[in-house]
């Protein structure tokens, strides 16, 4: 029994890895034929995308509705910000640093939401988001209010430039977020063809048959909160790196436009939730 989970296990790594070397792939060939702006747009599409991939799984695959998660992208932001002017930190510790944060501030709100459902969960995570303005003004000395922190991607070691030549900003931010994008793209895979996805799908269906097939319901809501804010402080973090981290770069419109990609590509689709981010990132220049 043992010897087939562990084959089971193997053989979903193995459709993850397609999938995610398949990606980088695509992302690289787009981004060779692409101009600057359209590298810079490329760049947000992949941070984003991990953005609506934390939506796909809460909400999409567990059945939680969110309208927070542009909140959580700010606290993945302001960490990274902190981590990087304060401390000091290169972008590469301090991001897994922010998701990390992201995850603690997950599990507080997974457990203030595991009783919550519908409406109410939904209302309680806007009220959280609409709180980011007034929390970043209240620790003035610390968040610098509306003014924000200003960090950004910077430029590539020496040893990329070496290797791969000299890229322009634009490219850099793209190469940047393209490796966290696909291990985000990797593990997301994973958890949806796991015994782990089919408990979310079964929680979501109907919680009380879940419940009397021996699924820990509530853990599980607290465990798809962690694991969806680990994505979208990801997401923020990253965000961030383009110039500014303030209330202004994560309003609550930002949790509205992660929710309608993910509507827009099919909110239960990995790919879709792809193809979403691709449409509201680059639809506003398509009807122009």
């Amino acid at each position: 029994m043992r010897a087939v989970s562990k084959a089971k296990n193997h053989s979903i790594a193995r459709k993850s890895l397609r999938r995610t070397i398949f990606f980088i792939a695509l992302i690289l060939f787009a981004a060779s034929t692409f101009d600057a702006y359209n590298q810079a747009q490329l760049a947000v599409v992949l941070i984003l995308f991990i953005g609506v991939l934390s939506v796909t799984l809460l909400t999409g695959i567990s059945g939680q509705l969110s309208l927070g998660q542009g909140a959580l992208m700010a606290v993945g932001g302001y960490c990274m910000a902190l981590l990087m002017t304060n401390q000091g930190y290169s972008l590469w510790v301090a991001i897994p640093l922010a998701m990390v944060g992201s995850a603690l501030a997950g599990l507080l709100l997974g457990v203030s939401a595991a009783r919550l459902t519908g409406p109410y969960l939904a209302g309680t995570t806007l009220v959280i988001a609409l709180a980011i303005p007034t929390l970043a003004n209240r620790f003035m000395s610390v968040l610098k209010g509306d003014e924000g922190l200003p960090v950004d991607v910077g430029y590539p070691p020496v040893w990329f430039t070496n290797l791969f030549g000299e890229p322009s900003y634009e490219e850099w931010q793209l190469y940047v977020a393209l490796p966290f994008a696909a291990i985000a793209l990797f593990f997301a895979s994973n958890i949806l063809l796991s015994r782990t996805g089919r408990m979310w799908r079964a929680i979501r269906d109907h919680e009380t048959a879940a419940s009397l097939s021996g699924v820990n319901f509530s853990r599980q809501k607290i465990f798809v909160f962690v694991v969806s804010a680990t994505f979208a402080g990801l997401s923020g973090a990253l965000y961030g790196l383009r110039g500014l981290v303030g209330p202004s770069v994560y309003p609550v419109s930002l949790s509205l436009l992660l929710l309608t990609a993910a509507v827009l590509g099919g909110i239960r689709s990995i790919f879709g939730a792809f193809i979403g981010t691709v449409i509201v990132v680059f639809l506003p220049d398509w009807i122009d």
